[in-house]
């Protein structure tokens, strides 16, 4: 109420932060509901995030949370299922693992890292770059939405990293050409 009431009130910028939020973890979440609220209302102008963590985490998990509200776009956004019985290779390794090893990547983009092909077809049709589980050790690759070939498990983060890597490339090289028209 006191931010709505402050934005209301001025045209000042305003800025977001919540002192001593806690750990990663549980910071990371009282960070995203306390700011996340007052963003998805329209208030902010500048945030901040306070973790008992190492800082890099904090602006990553500042970040992510612009991510996640669509107001800020930077870096692969990966979209993966939970861990469960169906999953064709380990899901939640795999995602750390592209985590890291994506980080580079400044390009907005979406990757999807599915499990299994209940769910996986229809997530990667969303996604720049996505990789769905089949089972018998191997997966499905898509491509700009649509299935573009399969790939041994073993094979999955050196292709996902090079296609993405790929994707970026060209994404930004038509970023370019469109900023010099």
């Amino acid at each position: 109420a006191a931010y709505q009431s402050l934005a209301d009130a001025t045209d000042a910028p305003i800025h977001l932060g919540i002192t001593e939020a806690g750990g990663l973890v549980s910071g990371t979440i009282k960070s995203a509901i306390g700011l996340g609220n007052l963003l998805w209302m329209g208030i902010g102008d500048t945030i901040r995030v306070s973790l008992s963590a190492d800082p890099v985490e904090e602006v990553k998990v500042g970040y992510e949370i612009l991510k996640s509200l669509g107001l800020r776009h930077r870096g692969v956004n990966i979209i993966s299922c939970p861990s469960c019985a169906r999953q064709g290779f380990d899901v939640i390794k795999t995602v750390e693992t592209l985590e890291k090893r994506l980080e580079h990547i400044k390009t907005p983009m979406s990757l999807s890292i599915i499990g299994c092909v209940v769910n996986g077809p229809g997530e990667a049709l969303m996604t720049d770059v996505g990789f769905t589980g089949g089972g018998a050790g191997s997966g499905m690759v898509y491509l700009a939405g649509k299935q573009s070939h399969k790939l041994s498990n073993e094979e999955m983060i050196e292709h996902i990293v090079e296609q993405v890597e790929k994707k970026s490339a060209e994404l930004d090289a038509a970023s370019a050409v469109e900023a010099a028209e």
